[in-house]
């Protein structure tokens, strides 16, 4: 009895020894696992805050980039603007005053050929008061043979200042001379043929041979009567 009971205290020292040791390299077993654990996540951690740190400085990096491009840009678009509009200067006080001479438009005759307007409208004035004053041998003057006189039949031709003063009364009547009398300077017509009086009862122009020369070279007797 004493000697199974040896034998059996025996086997159970050596079953909790290897109990012990089972649980001893299960400990460390799990001890292991626990700190192979605890690391990944802070490696991960470490790596996302890497990754983190990594993207954030390309952000940033980016931005600045773009920042300077947007500044290049602007600068080159500056640049193109200041070259596509160019400063300009204010226009000269002295623009206004400046002598009608030099003007062409000031000129409203100049279509007609007639290059020195205000020796025109002098010989125009002239004639009128000729034609207001009835003075027929003036009149005569102003006229730029042959003559062209129309009226609804027919057409004739003044040839020379004796024929005019002979049928003045004809030509000149009571309408052609209020039309020439009343009619205003500044509302004269005039195209490439001559000045036009009124309705289109007298024409005058430069004579061909003289351009500073200046008179009547049509009637239109029609005109006044339709």
């Amino acid at each position: 009895m004493p000697k199974k009971h040896e034998s059996d205290n025996h086997k159970m020292s050596r079953r909790l020894s290897l109990t012990a040791i089972l649980l001893t390299l299960t400990f460390v077993a799990l001890t292991g696992c626990g700190q192979d654990n605890n690391a990944e996540p802070s490696d991960a951690g470490s790596s996302t805050s890497m990754i983190e740190n990594s993207a954030g400085g390309n952000q940033s990096s980016s931005a600045q980039n773009d920042k300077a491009a947007k500044e290049s840009e602007s600068a080159e678009n500056s640049g193109t603007d200041a070259k596509k509009s160019p400063s300009v200067p204010a226009p000269s006080k002295d623009t206004s005053s400046a002598p009608a001479a030099s003007n062409t438009s000031q000129n409203p005759f100049e279509v007609a050929g007639i290059q020195d307007p205000k020796a025109f409208l002098n010989t125009f004035k002239a004639l009128q008061k000729a034609v207001a004053d009835n003075d027929k041998e003036k009149v005569a003057n102003f006229i730029l043979y042959p003559l062209r006189v129309n009226d609804s039949e027919k057409s004739l031709t003044i040839p020379n200042k004796k024929d005019f003063l002979a049928k003045y009364d004809q030509i000149f009547t009571d309408a052609i001379r209020e039309a020439l009398v009343n009619q205003k300077t500044d509302e004269l017509f005039v195209n490439y043929q001559g000045v036009m009086v009124g309705s289109g009862e007298l024409w005058l122009r430069r004579a061909t041979d003289n351009p500073k020369h200046f008179g009547v070279f049509s009637i239109n007797l029609e005109t006044v009567a339709n």
